[in-house]
């Protein structure tokens, strides 16, 4: 499956670091890597355009949320890894109170000097949220920690509450981390090609941006378990690797 051995090599890098440092570096960059985004070449109007992008991605979410339960996301609202604040302004326009989360102490202190209503906090916040919103974010972050994360944000979700989850679930051929043969050869070649991930892996610099695939199904039984039972999946394509943005409403009792 592409992106499992990347995915067992970078399994114990402390990515928070990582973000840790973009946001010391690239705070915009790391979130949108264009490069009109880089601190090198930013202007007071590349940062409006890039401000300006929240409302359209957001609005796009609520109305397919208002489409799929008949209302628009409104109420206590979280947005999951809000770097400076992006997505989280825009979520003010339907939500009452918009609580933003990041690790990264550069990315928020940009958020904050911005003066929007958005409660920024770097710790995660007690519930309840009517909506969860989080993107581009999972795609960074090793998939036994996302899961794990994604469990405890639904527990956070109120009766009725709406997500809105991006995660990442295949790749192009040429974004996989090393190209297997046409005809795999027997174990040693599996064993020789991890070993070549890990190798490349411990030669990355802090503040190396990582991606991660995750297993859509795992996702679906996580959202089943904390009474998310109706799920509309948005495709979206990233420079080759692909995402669904995962949309659902708590409509039914948690199952152990």
């Amino acid at each position: 499956m592409p992106g499992v051995d990347a995915d067992i090599a970078l399994l114990n890098r402390d990515t928070d670091a990582d973000w840790r440092a973009l946001g010391a570096s690239q705070p915009y960059w790391g979130v949108l890597s264009h490069p009109d985004f880089r601190m090198e070449n930013l202007t007071p109007e590349r940062i409006d355009e890039f401000y300006a992008s929240g409302p359209w991605h957001i609005g796009r979410v609520a109305e397919n949320l208002r489409q799929m339960t008949g209302a628009a996301p409104s109420g206590r609202a979280l947005d999951f890894g809000c770097g400076v604040g992006r997505l989280a302004e825009a979520m003010t326009a339907y939500a009452s109170e918009v609580v933003g989360l990041d690790i990264s102490p550069g990315m928020l202190a940009l958020a904050r000097a911005r003066g929007s209503r958005v409660i920024y906090v770097d710790q995660m916040p007690d519930g309840p949220f009517d909506w969860i919103n989080s993107f581009i974010v999972f795609q960074h972050i090793a998939p036994a920690r996302g899961e794990a994360i994604i469990e405890d944000l639904l527990t956070r979700l109120a009766p009725g509450g709406a997500v809105s989850l991006h995660v990442t679930v295949w790749r192009d051929k040429d974004r996989e981390w090393v190209s297997e043969p046409e005809a795999p050869k027997p174990g040693w070649w599996r064993f020789l090609r991890a070993q070549r991930v890990r190798l490349a892996v411990r030669r990355l610099p802090v503040g190396h941006i990582h991606m991660y695939d995750y297993d859509l199904s795992r996702i679906v039984r996580l959202l089943n378990r904390a009474g998310i039972e109706e799920i509309h999946l948005v495709s979206a394509n990233h420079d080759g690797h692909h995402a669904v943005i995962v949309l659902g409403r708590k409509t039914a009792e948690p199952t152990a």
